[in-house]
């Protein structure tokens, strides 16, 4: 649930009207001066109901909003105090504020969801540039601290978590105020006014402080593979996360069973440093394209001195008045023939024929083409070199328990030949690297060995090669 879930209903409809901004207005000055993070209260239940009143009126002051009458002309303006008692219970009634009677008192206070909501707005326009370095050394030094008190550092571990969040976040949102703030510069008339406000809030207010550092070796964010170090070394050793889950579990509000789920989520944010490399590229992408921008849109300005414009229309009034009074124009840069006439515009372009779509069709192999390809596939399956073709083979010449050598294996057919192949490149293996063998789970599982047999060659009538010998278990191999 996020803040404007909890803000009360109707809550904005005291904004509605003529008067909207200067409601706002109110509610700004009284946030500021009574329910701020600086304001201490009268009394525990508030600010007197009195109090608040003239506050109001010190406003409608200053304003001039006592000024303006609701009536016709002529009505007599409502009392300051009426208007002032007025507003106060518009807004109490829309919930901005709350009232509360303690004995014969009454006593004004502001919701704690408002307050948090005015207090992100402020922090969101009062938002001065990040101290990257800063936040990423405050994220090391509290992990460090959990590794070593994970129960008593279970806070410190949720409170690092949410600022790698917050860490994220500023720099996502520094992007975009750049981009808001150029499509404003863009605007100003005046030079001074846009150089002025270039360097103030573009380079001052909007830049990350340590911008300059983030590339660099020494910067502290370097850390933030060593902070996913830590937070694996904390979550991957089980004594240090038991720990941890137990200190989830005695921080307040925490829920029974859910310190597993709060752990993992704590643990993703952490993650999202991993992307911190692809925000500073998007950051310095935006703030490149933003400056170039700001000096080209800067040196039309410088060159242009803002008269290009008045020249460009006096040149065409002059134009305008030498073609009605029948004069030639003649120049380098002016066309002896009519500016505007239906021989100087552009041809409109033929539009493109549409393809004439034709439907594929699967091309029928003939008889002699099935042919070729039924023999192709046969060819290949006998010249098969496989474990499967090498068992059948010992299967048919050999019994189990038996072994027999290359110069007794009969060579009759071309699947003979292959196999006979296969198992002299068996047997080179399995002499020389033996692990091979066993290492392969076909090969392992063969009912069979075969060894080479050193300083003998079989010259037979087909081939010359190494003898070697093949030696058939009993029991098939597990």
């Amino acid at each position: 649930m996020n803040i404007f879930d909890r803000l009360p209903s109707g809550i904005f409809n005291a904004l509605t009207g003529k008067n909207n901004r200067r409601t706002w207005d109110l509610l700004v000055r009284l946030y500021e001066n009574y329910f701020g993070p600086d304001a201490v209260p009268d009394y525990p239940d508030g600010y007197l109901h009195e109090k608040v009143v003239r506050e109001i009126e010190r406003f409608l002051l200053d304003s001039g909003w006592e000024n303006e009458s609701d009536g016709d002309a002529g009505e007599l303006a409502t009392p300051i105090a009426v208007q002032a008692n007025q507003l106060l219970g518009r807004l109490i009634e829309t919930g901005w504020l709350c009232e509360e009677r303690v004995g014969l008192r009454n006593f004004i206070s502001m919701r704690p969801s408002v307050a948090r909501f005015f207090e992100i707005l402020q922090q969101f326009t009062n938002e001065k540039p990040q101290l990257l370095g800063g936040n990423v050394l405050m994220i090391y030094n509290q992990l460090k601290g959990v590794k070593q008190d994970p129960k008593g550092q279970a806070a410190g571990f949720v409170s690092a978590a949410q600022l790698c969040v917050q860490l994220i976040s500023s720099l996502s949102t520094t992007t975009l105020r750049v981009r808001d703030l150029m499509k404003e510069l863009t605007n100003e008339e005046a030079t001074p006014v846009f150089v002025r406000r270039f360097f103030s809030e573009h380079i001052s207010e909007l830049y990350v402080r340590d911008y300059r550092q983030l590339r660099t070796e020494n910067h502290p964010l370097r850390l933030r593979f060593e902070i996913l170090e830590l937070v694996r070394e904390v979550t991957q050793d089980d004594s240090i996360k038991s720990t941890l889950l137990r200190g989830y579990a005695d921080l307040p509000g925490a829920r029974a069973g859910e310190e597993e789920e709060a752990l993992d989520r704590d643990v993703r944010r952490f993650r999202q440093l991993l992307d911190v490399e692809k925000f500073l590229d998007r950051m310095d992408n935006v703030i490149d394209a933003a400056t170039q921008r700001a000096i080209a849109y800067l040196g039309y300005r410088l060159k242009a001195t803002e008269r290009i414009e008045e020249v460009l229309s006096d040149t065409i009034q002059a134009i305008n008045k030498a073609e009605a009074i029948g004069l030639p124009l003649e120049g380098k840069l002016i066309s002896p023939d009519p500016l505007l006439s239906e021989e100087r515009l552009r041809m409109p372009p033929l539009p493109p024929q549409k393809p004439t779509r034709t439907p594929l069709q699967k091309r029928e192999m003939t008889v002699h083409e099935r042919a070729a390809h039924v023999l192709r596939k046969a060819m290949l399956k006998h010249r098969e070199v496989s474990p499967a073709s090498m068992k059948r083979y010992v299967e048919a010449h050999m019994k189990p328990g038996t072994s027999i050598e290359a110069t007794d294996l009969p060579l009759e057919k071309v699947e003979d030949a292959v196999a006979y192949l296969g198992l002299l490149r068996l047997a080179g293996i399995s002499t020389r690297h033996p692990k091979s063998i066993t290492r392969n789970p076909l090969l392992r599982n063969l009912d069979f060995e075969v060894t080479l047999v050193e300083g003998d060659r079989f010259d037979g009538e087909y081939f010359n090669t190494p003898n070697f010998r093949i030696t058939r278990r009993t029991g098939n191999a597990s």
